[in-house]
């Protein structure tokens, strides 16, 4: 059985295929919300649930057969960094409840439903330039502002006197 835990790269098929007891994966967002990369920062971004998935692998991402999800709530004051503590912590919760399951082979998935959303780490890039000529209403500037607050990485910014301001 081959276990991926938070695992930000793509297995290939070669690597996959020798888990003979197949392959499954805990993934900090509340699934079919916010596959692939940086979740957190999404589901403050784009308001969609947040919570912790173990899934199948298959070969797509983050798109294989749901075997148990918990849902978290994104508090007001939640930044990129403490929801993704409380996530991690969450995913604990869940791989220790369900690893005996999974062990056993008891555990039925459930294939994904709905549209979802997928995220590249480029993605991210694109959120951090703050335009200050740009209209935004409190609540987008403030969730931009508290995704990318994840100290000790550099989060948003915006450009003065053709200098870079975070």
């Amino acid at each position: 059985l081959l276990v991926s835990v938070m695992f930000c790269y793509i297995l290939k098929k070669e690597i996959l295929s020798a888990a003979k007891q197949g392959a499954v994966n805990l993934h900090p967002a509340y699934l079919p919300f916010n596959r692939g990369a940086h979740p957190n920062v999404w589901s403050i971004i784009e308001e969609t649930p947040a919570g912790v998935t173990l899934h199948t692998i298959d070969n797509g991402v983050d798109t294989g057969k749901i075997l148990a999800q918990k849902k978290i709530a994104i508090l007001p004051h939640d930044t990129g960094k403490t929801l993704y503590r409380r996530l991690e912590m969450a995913a604990y919760d869940l791989f220790v409840q369900f690893w005996p399951k999974l062990v056993e082979g008891k555990m039925k998935g459930q294939i994904q439903s709905g549209r979802g959303s997928y995220h590249r780490v480029k993605d991210l890039h694109k959120l951090d330039e703050i335009d200050l000529d740009k209209k935004y209403t409190g609540r987008e500037l403030m969730n931009v502002l508290r995704a990318r607050t994840f100290p000790p990485y550099r989060g948003a910014y915006f450009k003065a006197g053709g200098k870079k301001i975070l």
